[in-house]
């Protein structure tokens, strides 16, 4: 039976909740349609999972959204765990191409003896696809002080975004239409705006232009800790009448079974 499944194992972000650990910076798993996909290891990883039961050689593709260090710093050990320690060639790796590749302001971020123990390895671009077995994900542009950061949608039996980090852009709704689910990067609150970055008065905007059935709100800088993320998610689904939830460090959502709940309360239901 086909599931989509949402791990949180770390939902901060920022260089000063990832340098205080005051909540984890090591990114999320998207289980669906036999896959599991790990999203932006970023620091803690190995360590979130073992913290929260979740065995990493079950991964079977790793995608990281770009080339910060909350968001990229722990995927070749996450790659050596889908592979067993380097000793078996599994999985996939997409990103861009200053991760894998690195450019003329930095070296690449995955070694190429970690490229050599992935099945397959793609830098993508805006638009760019890439299928493997029944997933199809497509590569989405954002406005981040890293010009070649992503957004991704993972289609399946669900359609899962990602707006990885960046401002909210005119236009940016488009990509994220339709989505079953839209997990949003959303690292300051309304009131407070920072070039690069989206704040919660942002991430209304595009929920409500982009009008998923559910929205997730995570990678949260200090502001946004101490019940405020909680907060914010309240007040989006009251301006937007869009399911709006704050993601916690080890939060298990299966997907089928949220969306599919008619009340309020089924959704409080499988928050475990």
């Amino acid at each position: 039976m086909n599931m989509a499944r949402l791990i949180f194992l770390g939902v901060g972000g920022g260089r000063y909740v990832t340098l205080s650990q005051l909540i984890g910076t090591c990114g999320w798993i998207l289980e669906m349609d036999g896959e599991m996909i790990y999203i932006d290891p970023g620091p803690g990883s190995l360590v979130r999972a073992k913290q929260h039961g979740f065995d990493l050689k079950k991964l079977t593709g790793v995608v990281v959204s770009h080339r910060h260090p909350d968001h990229y710093t722990d995927v070749e050990v996450v790659i050596e765990a889908m592979t067993y320690g380097a000793k078996k060639r599994k999985g996939f790796l997409i990103s861009t191409p200053a991760v894998i590749h690195g450019d003329e302001k930095e070296p690449q971020k995955v070694s190429n003896y970690h490229l050599s123990v992935v099945e397959r390895y793609k830098s993508m671009k805006p638009g760019d696809i890439f299928e493997w077995n029944s997933l199809r994900i497509t590569s989405t542009p954002t406005k981040h002080r890293d010009e070649d950061g992503l957004g991704f949608v993972f289609e399946g039996s669900r359609k899962i975004g990602y707006t990885g980090d960046g401002e909210y852009y005119s236009g940016q709704e488009k990509y994220f239409q339709g989505c079953d689910c839209l997990v949003l990067n959303c690292l300051r609150p309304r009131e407070d705006t920072w070039p690069g970055h989206m704040n919660a008065g942002q991430a209304e905007d595009l929920i409500r232009k982009a009008k998923p059935k559910l929205a997730i709100l995570q990678h949260f800088g200090m502001k946004m800790l101490f019940g405020k993320a909680e907060r914010e998610a309240k007040e989006i689904e009251e301006n937007t009448g869009i399911r709006t939830i704050a993601a916690k460090d080890g939060m298990v959502l299966n997907l089928d079974e949220v969306i599919g709940s008619k009340e309020k309360s089924g959704l409080e239901r499988f928050l475990k």
